[in-house]
């Protein structure tokens, strides 16, 4: 029977070969899962959407294994799904509903080798560790790798998303941290890359690494990377500072660089929908009726917090409000949002980024297109504005119906805002996938499709790699 074409397009044939028999004998018994013998369902339910068709998965164990199971899946013409902790919110590491011909390579079992050079300030770590158990071991040592999210994932799945978080203020996202990769290509002879240089200088030509951070899997399947550590500060300061204006946000951020940078570390803003989510799940903050609120961090040597303090005191905008908290409870109620928003109700979220002066009229703007074209609905905002990047979360309520297209348009009504009004885009942090496509197609440039195709054909000619629905 021939290829089958679904929603995503060709993706491989009806019914693929199992990897069962091929495959079980070179990874061993923990390699292969079947989806009709073994509960695959945690490979298929993505951290926010629908859960996906539940299919075979397999599970590598090294390098060479990683090139095994590409060889049997470009000899079949089977689709490779890689996938890390599974904790991204676009899709892109999930099987759809109608998945055919797909199969989950999950990075799980990539986890030996880790080696933490203290003197350079470096990691080589391979992709299935999680992000928690590296700063583990790397703490062992004074150091860790400054990417802070409210999930754990894996390092695998950090550098092919290019991962950003709550401190790319202060240390930059994940491509800015990423020294070198091995990958393994799905090309005729699935060709390994291997950048994994660990010295910080390098003016040869154009790195090959950059081309892997951020491809979402589709160009390489992400083994080992080599990481820029950073030294663990002597002292972290918190506080949460209530403002009444979103633009008193962003003139307290100016002032504060100009006075505090490096030490600045991280510029949250909130709003109060969002902050008294993280009070219903057990976070509460109180911070009076302030519209807006900012949670403010600075790290670095002994003495930095009383700097804040005299800093934020001085500010041109009214901060005598402020709140100073330790750091574990001054970042609780953050990361507390997320979850507190699901538990409310059926949330279609947006991460996107403009220039940082347009948002305070962002979050004005799509304030008011909520309440006037879903009046039912609740508008949630929070975020990174000190790097730009703000999380839009529209939360329906229980019992009303949010399908896919409820979901399309209030996609399209927030992405215009911030990609035609605000010159932004739509994807800060969380990279492309179904969730995101035709946004992609709608913006991006002829020539950078053109690039874009030129690199899949050299790196994975057959389109093997990847979710079905990246383009």
């Amino acid at each position: 029977m021939g290829p089958r074409r679904s929603t995503y397009g060709i993706i491989g044939s009806v019914r693929p070969p199992r990897p069962a028999d091929q495959l079980a004998a070179e990874l061993g018994p923990q390699g292969v899962l079947l989806a009709e013998r073994d509960d695959t369902s945690g490979y298929a339910t993505p951290a926010r959407g629908v859960p996906g068709r539940p299919v075979d998965v397999v599970r590598p164990a090294s390098t060479e294994e990683v090139r095994t199971v590409v060889r049997w899946a470009t000899q079949h013409g089977i689709r490779l799904l890689p996938q890390g902790a599974n904790s991204g919110l676009v899709g892109a590491s999930t099987p759809p509903p109608d998945a055919e011909g797909v199969v989950v390579l999950t990075t799980e079992r990539l986890r030996e080798g880790v080696r933490i050079d203290p003197a350079d300030r470096t990691a080589v770590v391979p992709a299935g560790l999680r992000l928690s158990e590296l700063n583990e071991l790397a703490a062992t040592h004074g150091l860790w790798f400054p990417i802070d999210l409210g999930a754990d994932p894996s390092v695998g799945g950090m550098v092919a998303t290019n991962t950003g978080g709550a401190r790319m203020l202060r240390h930059g996202d994940v491509r800015r941290r990423t020294l070198g990769v091995e990958a393994v290509l799905a090309d005729e002879g699935v060709s390994v890359l291997d950048t994994l240089r660990t010295y910080r200088k390098d003016n040869r030509g154009v790195d090959l690494t950059d081309m892997i951070v951020g491809s979402s899997g589709a160009l390489g399947i992400v083994t080992r990377a080599a990481l820029d550590l950073a030294v663990l500060p002597a002292e972290t300061a918190c506080a949460w500072i209530p403002l009444r204006d979103p633009a008193d946000a962003v003139t307290l951020l100016v002032d504060l660089e100009a006075r505090l940078d490096p030490l600045l570390a991280a510029f949250e803003v909130v709003s109060a929908t969002a902050l008294a989510a993280a009070g219903a799940v057990g976070h509460p903050l109180d911070l009076g009726d302030a519209p807006w609120s900012v949670l403010v961090e600075v790290a670095g040597p002994t003495g930095c917090g009383d700097r804040l303090v005299d800093t934020a005191l001085s500010s041109p905008v009214d901060t005598s409000g402020a709140v100073v908290l330790p750091q574990d409870r001054a970042w609780a109620p953050r990361h507390a949002i997320t979850s507190g928003l699901a538990r409310s109700g059926t949330v279609v979220g947006h991460d996107v980024a403009v220039p940082r002066a347009a948002l305070p009229a962002l979050v004005t703007e799509v304030a008011d297109t909520v309440r006037d074209t879903w009046p039912e609905a609740t508008f949630a905002d929070f975020g990174h504005w000190g790097d730009g990047g703000v999380h839009l979360n529209v939360v329906f309520p229980p019992g009303r119906t949010v399908d896919d297209a409820v979901v399309d348009e209030v996609h399209d009504a927030v992405f215009s805002i911030a990609v035609d009004r605000h010159g932004g885009t739509f994807s800060a942090e969380h990279g492309i996938g179904p969730a995101n496509r035709s946004w992609w197609l709608r913006c991006t440039p002829a020539v950078d499709v053109a690039l874009r195709t030129a690199l899949r054909d050299a790196c994975d000619p057959l389109r093997i790699l990847g979710h079905p629905g990246l383009p």
